[in-house]
Order: C-alpha cells, then structure tokens, then sequence
C-alpha cells in the first residue's frame, strides 16, 4: 500500500470518527433523557441514533461540509450504522416502534442524494413491508430487497369497517424469502395464514392475532415452518400435531381459554422451549379433563410468564409441569380465592429449579383478590410474593406462605413493600410478627395519612393502632432485625418526626434500626439538618430523595 492511499484511508477514517463522535455524543445526551429509562429504554436510546444523525447532519451543513464532497464511502460507512439498528428481525421490538424506524430512515433520505441513493440501492432498507401497503408499494419492495429476508408486518386497526386487503402475487411467490411474519390485526388473520399455507423456510418469528369470535368453517392450515423458533398466538391456538413445535424455543400465548387438553398436548410438542409466556383472560374455570395426564417435561426451558385468572386454572397447568433448567419465572392470579388450599403449589412453582445451577434464580408470584386496595410485597434472596386486594380472611394464609418462604431460606431477611390506600395494610403486617424482617418499604401516595400510623404498628403504642387492626401479643417483634425503613410521597414534619421514632420504636429496635429514607415527602418545620442530627444521637442516619421544602 503506497503513501498516497494511506493518506486517503487516514483522512475518510479522521472524518469517519469525527462524524461518528459527534453523532455518539448526542445520543449519549438523549440517554439522559426520561424517555430513554422508561421499560423500553433501551430500544428508544437505539432509536435515537436514526434522530442523532440527522441532528449532526444539519450541522456538518452548516459548517458548509456537504455530502456532495463526501466520499462514497464515508457515506456508506456513516448511514449503515442506521440499517444496523433496524431491528426489523427483532420478535422483542414492539411494532409501534418498528414502524417510527421505518419513518425515520425514510425522513432520512431527504439529507443527500448521496443518503438516498445509498438507501435506495440497499435491500436492507426494503426488507420491511407493511402489509396494508398498496400493492404496487409491496411489490416494488420485494423487487429491490433481492435476497435480503422479508419482515412482513401489519398494525391493529380500531375501524369498524376495515378495507380489504389484496396481496400481490409477487408476495404470495416470496414466500420463501419471509423470515418474520407479525400482525396485530386480527382482520388479517385469515390472510395470514393463507400465506402461510405453502411451505415457508426462512421463517423464523411468527405473531397472528385471531378474531375474538372463531370464524365458521375450516382454518387455512399453516404449512411447514421446520425454522421458526418465536411464536406468539394471540386469540387461538397452535395445532399441537404441528412438527415445526419441536424446534420452537420462545412460546407466547395470549388470551388462551383455560389449559385445556390442546394447550397442554402443544407444551408437550415443545421439548426445546426456552421461554414461555401463557397469559389467560377467561374467567370461566373447567373442570379437570378425564383421564391421567401425563407430566409436561420442558427441559431446556429457562423462564416463563403465567398469568391467570384463578387458581384453579393455574394449578391445572404447574401442577403437570416439570421444567428442571427454570431459573426465571412469575406467575400471577388475578381473582385468587381459599389460598390455604394452595400454600404446596406455591412453594413448588418458587422451588421448581431446585436442581438448576444457573444464576439468577429468581420467582415471582403475584396473587391479587377481588378488590382494589393494599398491595404487599414480600421479598426473600430472588423471591417475592406480591399480595394485593385480598381479604382480611386471607391473613392466615399469607402467613402460610412467607413462612414457607422463610423455612426453605433458613430465616433469611424479608422486605416488606406495603402499598397504604387502606387499613388491611396493617391486618396483613402484624401477624409477620415471627418474621426476619429487614427493610419496610411504605408508599402512602399522597394519600393523607400520616407516617404516625406506620410507626404505632411496628412500635410498642398498642393502644393507638388504627382501629381494625388486628395485633397478636408480640411486643418486640422487629427489635432483632429492621435495619431500614423507606417511606414514600406523604408530609412529614421534621420537627414531630423524631418524636415519632423515638417514641413508637423500642430502644432494642433502635439499637438496629439503621437508616431511614424519605423519598418524594413534602417536608415542612426546621431544617432538614436538625432532625438528622436529632435522629443520629439514637444511631440512626435520615435521608431525603427527590422531598420538596416548604
């Protein structure tokens, strides 16, 4: 390689890194942006790069550097990095967000004709296909994607009268080269499938969503999909006869009716299932299918969702399954009743991985009752249980449950989220009392109770707990362990609080109690100096996070 091409090369790389630094920077500005910590932050903070680069574009402009006297190279080089984190394959990617990239790389070719001659002569960027487009747009997409694999996407539509839609046969004939296939209009259920009739080779992710009332007659059978590894069925089920199951490894079913017979047959034909997601809507609870069932073993399964109505369907499913590899899994109950009669298959779906060695091991299970209300979380190394709505009647079984969770730990350090909207809160607090409790995590919202109320119950002042509450003679429950109490939105007066402390807590409490947080308090009397240093005379250290003074 001569001087000459390596004073080129060091040049199209200074302006390369240059661009790409520049490009880099504003996105790392955008990630400290609320929007980029939501749930999906790290898909909006990709997505910023398509917006990063239009920002650094205007000013390399407006320094008077044009693309018009770019290299072909640098072009490609800078604008392929916006290809990259298309997505367009991705199961994961919400399709609301696959369609605003779409928007932006298309926003993006009006930069340059160098950009959008780029984009134009690259399968990549019209491998995407709306599948509502008119059909000359799809069959010109599919002409110039070349060999590069289909996404074929379509949103939910809310019209009463949807349009029809006509495939073009260019597409039908494509077939082949479709290795992603998701809908969320349940108006193009029916097309689909018809779609997938022939044999399909490249598709790996499949997501349909059926009509909320089955159509008459015959469904079009799917064909053979010996690569598809992600399903997501969303209002009807996979035939369990399929044999591409055998090589699924990510099952989401949405709104199933109940675990009857065809879903526990589909589960079975499923052996190499890493990731299951079952989440059930159907109030109606069925009875039990005749005969034995056979065990559902899912080996390799490494995290599943469950969500149910009740604990009866629930059961009917986790009590055939054996999936010795789950490290992560969560199950919630959204109408939960007679709780004492499942405290054994709770323990076993928290201990289902007894034998698995991989970490984290973590169990979820959330078990709501009829009514809105207190919610209370109990937490133990990786488990937690969420308990919310539930009856004061429920009580004893509550304290079933964590104390399984303490035997199977021996005795670890519990903490408590207490949601306060109602005076159950304390009812389901106070029987803990045997409990290692280390943290208390209490979130008043604003309500308008006052923090006095969280320390008379884990205090001595029996005589002043909220009326309703239910106690048991257990007069230094906490002393032997709390270490921190956190205590969210709601007014407190620095110049009572320390009394408080002082007064509802026993001096063997006070000896451990370490730390106390308060977080998006409105904090009103002397400085918020004072009390600490009130506060750390009896040991204990008070933070403040994100309180307003007034």
């Amino acid at each position: 390689m001569n001087s000459s091409t390596l004073r080129i090369n060091s040049i199209v790389q200074a302006r390369v890194d240059a661009f790409l630094k520049e490009m880099f920077d504003i996105c790392q500005s955008s990630e400290d942006e609320p929007k980029a910590k939501s749930l999906w932050g790290t898909i909006a903070t990709e997505l910023t790069i398509c917006d990063a680069v239009g920002v650094a574009i205007r000013r390399r402009r407006n320094e008077r550097i044009l693309f018009a006297h770019l290299a072909t190279d640098i072009v490609h080089s800078i604008f392929g990095i916006a290809l990259d984190v298309d997505q367009v394959h991705n199961p994961c990617l919400p399709l609301a967000e696959l369609d605003e990239n779409r928007r932006q790389l298309f926003y993006m070719r009006q930069v340059s004709s160098a950009w959008n001659d780029f984009l134009l002569s690259s399968p990549r960027y019209w491998q995407a296909i709306n599948i509502t487009s008119p059909p000359q747009v799809i069959t010109t997409s599919i002409e110039r994607s070349g060999s590069a694999p289909l996404c074929i996407y379509c949103f939910r539509t809310y019209s009463p009268e949807p349009r029809p839609i006509h495939l073009p046969e260019e597409l039908r004939r494509s077939c082949a080269k479709v290795q992603t296939l998701r809908s969320e209009d349940s108006n193009t259920y029916g097309l689909c499938r018809s779609l997938l009739r022939d044999p399909a080779p490249a598709l790996q992710t499949l997501q349909l969503t059926g009509p909320l009332v089955p159509p008459g007659g015959d469904v079009e059978p799917l064909g053979d999909l010996p690569s598809i590894y992600h399903l997501t069925a969303v209002w009807w089920q996979p035939p369990s006869d399929a044999v591409w199951l055998l090589g699924l490894k990510e099952l989401d079913l949405y709104h199933t009716s109940e675990p009857n017979m065809e879903v526990l047959r589909v589960l079975s034909a499923c052996p190499n299932l890493e990731r299951l997601t079952i989440v059930d809507k159907d109030d109606e609870v069925i009875g039990d299918p005749p005969g034995v069932i056979s065990p559902i073993t899912l080996p390799r399964l490494q995290s599943m969702r469950l969500d149910f109505i009740s604990n009866e369907s629930a059961m009917k499913l986790t009590r055939r399954l054996i999936a010795p590899q789950c490290f992560r899994r969560t199950l919630s109950i959204k109408e939960a009743r007679h709780l004492g009669q499942y405290v054994a298959d709770y323990r076993r779906f928290m201990f289902m991985e007894e034998s698995c060695t991989q970490d984290p091991r973590s169990a979820c299970v959330h078990i709501k009752g009829f009514r809105s209300g207190t919610i209370l979380a109990y937490e133990a190394d990786s488990r937690q249980l969420v308990f919310g709505g539930l009856p004061v009647e429920e009580v004893s079984a509550v304290h079933g449950l964590v104390q399984e969770l303490q035997q199977l730990f021996k005795g670890p350090l519990l903490t408590v989220t207490i949601d306060y909207l109602f005076e159950t809160a304390w009812s389901f607090l106070r029987p803990l009392s045997d409990q290692n409790i280390r943290n208390i995590v209490a979130h008043f919202r604003h309500s308008g109770r006052g923090v006095d109320d969280l320390f008379k119950v884990i205090g001595a002042g029996f005589a002043d707990i909220p009326e309703g509450t239910t106690t048991n003679n257990a007069t230094d429950w906490l002393s032997k362990s709390l270490r921190s109490i956190e205590i969210h939105n709601t007014s407190v007066n620095l110049d009572d609080f320390p009394r408080l402390v002082e007064e509802y807590l026993h001096k063997s409490s006070k000896a451990l109690l370490e730390e106390i947080v308060l977080v998006g308090c409105g904090l009103a009397g002397p400085e918020f100096a004072q009390a600490a240093e009130r506060l750390a005379a009896i040991g204990i250290t008070i933070r403040d996070d994100a309180c307003s003074h007034y």
